[in-house]
C-alpha cells in the first residue's frame, strides 16, 4: 500500500499540471491545439501501457519454451528462446522510452504554463514548439525501432509455426508406420500431439502482439501529424516578426507602384508638348 503512495502523488501532480495547461490554452483561444496535445499524450501513455503488458506476456512464452526444452531438447527451441528474450528486451526498452516521452510532454506543459505567467504568450509558444520538436524526433526513432521489433516478431511467429509443423509431421510419421505394418494406408493424424498444441498456444500472444505493433506504428504516424498541427497553430515572436516584415515590404512595393503610376501621366504630357513644338 505504502509503495503505491509516491505513484499516486505523481499521478495527482500530473493531472494538476495538465488541468492548468488545458485551462490556460482555452483562455488563449487555443482549445484545438490543447486537445491535439492531450490526444498525443494519451496515445503515448496508452502505447507504453500496452508494451508493458506485452513484456509480461512474453515472459509467459519464455516459461512455456523452457518447459518444451525440458521434455524435447532441440536446437531450434533454444534459438527460439533466445529470440523471445531479445523481443522482451526490445519491447521493454520501447516501453521505457515512451514512458520518458510521456513525462517530457507533461514537463513541457508545465514549463509552458510557467513561461506564460512570467513572460506571456509568445514565450509559452516558444516553449511548446521546442518541447514538441524534441518529442517528434524521439517518436521517429521509436517508430524505426518498433518496425524492427515487428519484423523480429513476424520471424519468430513463423519459426514457432515451423516447429509445430515439424512436431505434427513426426506424429504423423510414427502413426503411419503402425498403419503400414498392419497393411492399412497412411492418413493424416487427427489427434493433436501435446507439443503441437503447445506451439499453437505459444504463438497466440506473439501473433496478437504483431497486430498491436502494426496499430502502434500507425498511432505514431498520427501522433506526429497532430504535433505538426499543434506547431502550425502556434504564433511565436519570430513568426510575428516575419509577418510584420512581409506587410512592410508589401506597403513599400505599393508605394513605389503608386509613385510610378503618378509619374507616367507627367511623362506622357511632356512628350506631347515636345511633339507639338
Amino acid at each position: 500500500m505504502e509503495a503505491n503512495e509516491p505513484k499516486k502523488e505523481q499521478n495527482t501532480e500530473e493531472m494538476d499540471v495538465m488541468k492548468q495547461f488545458m485551462e490556460l490554452m482555452g483562455q488563449q483561444d487555443m482549445k484545438e491545439q490543447s486537445q491535439d496535445f492531450m490526444e498525443v499524450l494519451q496515445y503515448i501513455a496508452g502505447m507504453q501501457l500496452q508494451l508493458s503488458a506485452m513484456v509480461d506476456e512474453l515472459q509467459g512464452v519464455r516459461k512455456q519454451l523452457e518447459k518444451m526444452q525440458e521434455s524435447q531438447p532441440k536446437a531450434a527451441e533454444s534459438q527460439l528462446l533466445d529470440k523471445v528474450s531479445y523481443l522482451q528486451e526490445k519491447v521493454s526498452s520501447l516501453a521505457e522510452r515512451l514512458s520518458e516521452l510521456k513525462d517530457h510532454l507533461i514537463d513541457t506543459a508545465a514549463q509552458a504554463v510557467t513561461a506564460f505567467k512570467e513572460k506571456g504568450k509568445e514565450e509559452m509558444n516558444r516553449v511548446l514548439q521546442k518541447g514538441i520538436s524534441s518529442v517528434k524526433s524521439v517518436l521517429s526513432g521509436c517508430r524505426e525501432k518498433m518496425v524492427d521489433v515487428l519484423t523480429s516478431y513476424e520471424k519468430t511467429a513463423n519459426q514457432i509455426d515451423s516447429i509445430g509443423d515439424e512436431l505434427k509431421q513426426i506424429g504423423n510419421s510414427v502413426a503411419n508406420v503402425g498403419r503400414l505394418l498392419t497393411g492399412k494406408g497412411t492418413k493424416e493424424v487427427s489427434d493433436e500431439k501435446e507439443g503441437v498444441a503447445l506451439t499453437r498456444v505459444l504463438n497466440m500472444p506473439v501473433k496478437k502482439h504483431i497486430s498491436a505493433l502494426k496499430k502502434q506504428v500507425e498511432r505514431i504516424d498520427g501522433a506526429v501529424a497532430k504535433l505538426d498541427k499543434v506547431c502550425a497553430g502556434l504564433d511565436t515572436g519570430k513568426d510575428k516578426e516575419k509577418s510584420r516584415v512581409s506587410v512592410k515590404e508589401k506597403l513599400s512595393q505599393m508605394k513605389v507602384k503608386s509613385e510610378q503610376q503618378k509619374k507616367e501621366p507627367e511623362k506622357s504630357k511632356t512628350k506631347s508638348q515636345e511633339a507639338s513644338l
